[in-house]
């Protein structure tokens, strides 16, 4: 028990931890008390502390509201008059809490919302509760029951180490989960302080402050349905219509006064209708057309970023709504790392998000500090003492896997709290990321305190959470760190390293797991914790070319992969997507000359994504599966060709020639200029020398039949690149480009080398 005490106390940072613990009484002595007229987070954070200490105590305590009587000794949890009476007045930070002992008596206070933190910490930090891992019902094989562990002491006095904690984070959210599976019963023991709905806490606890209105809220905020009609004159312009904008596509005219009444009125509507929550995002739609071109608008995007304008807009707002809801917070996106000019207003708060900086496997395993867009941006932002929140993203299911980014989330927690950012959001896959249980609870414990002893919290969780199999799972997680510290070293000399574990590794990996497995024979639950992970090294394993891997080995680990499925949620996406993606590969491997494909070895991808105003997918008597996707004329964006599509069929090293089926829809023909162009575009940056490739017209073109066009090579330099080929198509607005399909080849297999042109693009 001392031992635990003590691992966790570092948790909390502070001096008084080094104090020895405050014996108190017998716990059939005590009473808990709150204010007479006890916030709805004061009543649940009572019922809690008691439903946990009869638990632990096998004592049943009772709540007592003020001036009640009592007998005995009392906990008082609150704002209580016993507290006032004793001195406890001192105004507390929110999130923040506070235990303090006076003769036989303890009292839990916590800063805004209230004492839930409080009581929180207690059960764990002085107490020794655990609440390692959330159960998961829709699992086939066997359901997983989560991870408590409630210590046993009855008989045992009450103890406190009397201190003070405000975590440096008000906000702190992280979404690793299997298969969209969370609870907010479950989440609240995680010490979260959620902003988005992805996660709750419960109602009842008066500690879930996110609202419904969380983020790309444009659309919400001023609905199309309800305005575009009447006031068309809400929306932006662009192209030289006003745009009826969805949550994807199109903006609000940033200068039109009543706008920022409008918003405002939406969102005390939802305020009646969550009436604890205090932030809501005004924020753009989730896409590229976020700018008005109207003739007050248009000065203002010339002058200023778009981020500037869009916090302009959120100040507005914010001015109307804090006259009524002193508490109520606005955020707003911030997309790229620049230098802001605009000065957010006390109630707004920045959500800076730089997706362009971050968002790739490799920037991804980088400690934000190293990465220099995001490290001048955060700096600038704490020089003007702006209050940033920051959106992290950790990791994508097609990111390598195993992948360890624990090191980085240490060091990127510790970097943010020093630069005096006061959130933290982590977005990441839902899907099954590797050790996704163990991330989630010591990535929680980093959040409350990132100066925590993570390595100790490591080797806790995996002695409790895997039993008899820790040891290979130890062995397996210290593998996987000692790769990202072999990556950081070599990725200080060339940014573009990619992570990388040697075969011996990768042999003893699958060597522990299979080992792991065998001890678990008798328990289906610790079967199922490794099996999951298991799966997570077999998508590593079963990435990439399977003829290149060795198409009877690929079999096999896929075989391996389909026999541990059994335990996986039935709504996780690696249920969903990646056997099928396997089993495409290994009929690829076999399959004959398809007709029209150049060869045999062709990587053909017949539909891209396409954009809600820009382009459709739609039915096409000349193509030759009777669908095409048409982009309309001068539209960015409009069609993109994702990696994921193809880049597990292509060769790490290896060139191919990129060629394009297309035909044109013009209003009268022509013979020279540029159809399209055909950019890369890589999350996270990319390399210098990539550049899009053009498109140009012939006379042939004007036919209005399909014909090929090369547009120049690909060569494959990170097998995990994540991103994107995108288009504009730059014919007119009332004249389209249809696009039937992509062809990779391989550059050995292309016969007509004349034709191809001499431009590359790295992958």
């Amino acid at each position: 028990m001392k031992k635990i005490l003590t691992a966790f106390l570092l948790l909390a940072g502070v001096a008084a931890l080094f104090a020895e613990p405050v014996k108190l009484g017998k716990m059939q002595d005590y009473t808990i008390i709150i204010p007479e007229k006890a916030t709805k987070q004061e009543k649940y954070s009572a019922a809690l502390l008691a439903e946990y200490l009869e638990k632990l105590y096998k004592v049943k305590v009772p709540v007592v509201a003020e001036p009640g009587k009592t007998s005995g000794s009392t906990i008082s949890v609150g704002e209580t008059v016993l507290a006032k009476n004793n001195g406890f007045t001192e105004a507390l930070k929110p999130q923040s809490y506070s235990l303090k002992a006076k003769g036989k008596n303890l009292f839990i206070r916590g800063g805004f919302p209230g004492p839930l933190n409080g009581v929180l910490s207690y059960l764990q930090e002085d107490l020794g509760c655990r609440w390692y891992a959330v159960p998961y019902s829709n699992i086939p094989k066997c359901r997983e029951p989560g991870e408590v562990r409630i210590p046993e002491l009855a008989g045992k006095p009450l103890t406190v180490v009397p201190r003070d904690y405000a975590p440096p984070f008000e906000i702190r959210e992280i979404m690793y989960r299997y298969g969209h599976d969370g609870r907010p019963k479950d989440e609240q023991f995680f010490r979260l302080a959620p902003i988005s709905y992805h996660t709750d806490l419960p109602t009842e606890s008066g500690g879930r402050l996110n609202s419904r209105l969380f983020m790309h809220t444009y659309t919400a905020l001023v609905n199309p349905k309800k305005y575009y009609e009447k006031h068309p004159e809400y929306f932006a312009l662009q192209n030289g219509k006003r745009v009826r904008q969805n949550y994807q596509y199109g903006a609000v005219c940033y200068t039109n006064p009543d706008i920022p009444k409008v918003m405002m009125e939406r969102i005390r509507e939802q305020i009646k209708k969550e009436p604890d929550a205090c932030y809501f995002s005004v924020s753009v739609n989730d896409g590229a057309s976020t700018q008005c071109e109207c003739e007050k608008c248009a000065p203002l995007f010339k002058k200023h970023n778009p981020s500037d304008i869009q916090l302009m807009l959120a100040n507005k707002v914010a001015e109307l709504l804090v006259r009524e809801n002193p508490n109520a917070r606005i955020t707003t996106l911030v997309y790229d790392p620049v230098k802001l000019t605009v000065k957010p207003h006390p109630a707004v708060l920045l959500f800076f998000a730089p997706i362009l900086a971050r968002y790739n496997a490799i920037n991804m395993l980088v400690p934000l500090s190293e990465i220099g867009r995001i490290d001048s941006a955060i700096k600038s932002y704490a020089a003007e003492k702006m209050n940033v929140l920051f959106w992290d993203y950790l990791e994508y299911i097609a990111a390598f896997t195993p992948y360890p980014n624990f090191d980085q989330v240490r060091d990127s927690l510790c970097y943010l709290a020093d630069n005096k950012v006061i959130g933290y959001f982590a977005d990441c896959t839902n899907g099954g990321a590797s050790m996704y249980a163990l991330k989630k609870w010591v990535y929680c414990q980093l959040m409350w305190n990132p100066r925590a002893d993570m390595d100790a919290l490591i080797a806790e969780f995996i002695s409790s959470y895997f039993g008899k199999a820790a040891p290979e799972m130890t062995e397996y997680v210290a593998l996987m760190r000692k790769a990202w510290q072999r990556f950081i070293v070599q990725h200080r000399k060339e940014s573009f390293t990619m992570l990388q574990y040697t075969v011996e590794e990768r042999d003893k990996m699958q060597q522990l797991f299979e080992s792991a497995l065998k001890k678990a024979e008798d328990n289906e639950v610790l079967k199922g914790r490794i099996a999951r992970e298991y799966i997570c090294y077999l998508t590593m394993e079963l990435k990439g070319n399977a003829q290149v891997y060795g198409i009877e080995k690929y079999k096999k680990n896929y075989e391996r992969m389909k026999s541990l499925m059994g335990y996986v949620p039935l709504n996780a996406t690696v249920r969903k997507d990646f056997l099928k993606r396997c089993q495409a590969k290994i009929e690829f491997s076999g399959r004959g000359r398809e007709p029209g494909d150049y060869c045999a070895n062709s990587v053909t991808i017949w539909k891209p994504t396409v954009v809600n105003g820009f382009s459709d997918y739609l039915d096409d008597p000349q193509s030759a599966r009777g669908k095409s996707s048409r982009h309309i004329g001068n539209k960015p964006w409009g069609i993109q060709w994702n990696y994921i599509k193809f880049i597990d069929y292509l060769v790490p090293g290896k060139t191919y020639v990129l060629r394009l089926r297309v035909r044109t829809e013009l209003k009268k023909p022509r013979n020279s200029g540029t159809m399209f162009s055909f950019m890369p575009f890589h999350h996270g940056g990319g390399f210098k020398q990539n550049r899009a490739f053009d498109g140009k017209f012939k006379p042939e073109y004007n036919d209005g039949k399909y014909h090929w066009i090369v547009l120049g090579k690909v060569k494959l330099v990170q097998p995990d690149s994540l991103g994107m080929f995108w288009m504009n198509s730059l014919v007119n607005r009332d004249e389209a480009i249809w696009y039937e399909r992509l062809e990779i080849i391989p550059i050995e297999d292309f016969k007509e080398q004349e034709i191809v042109p001499d431009r590359t693009i790295l992958l």
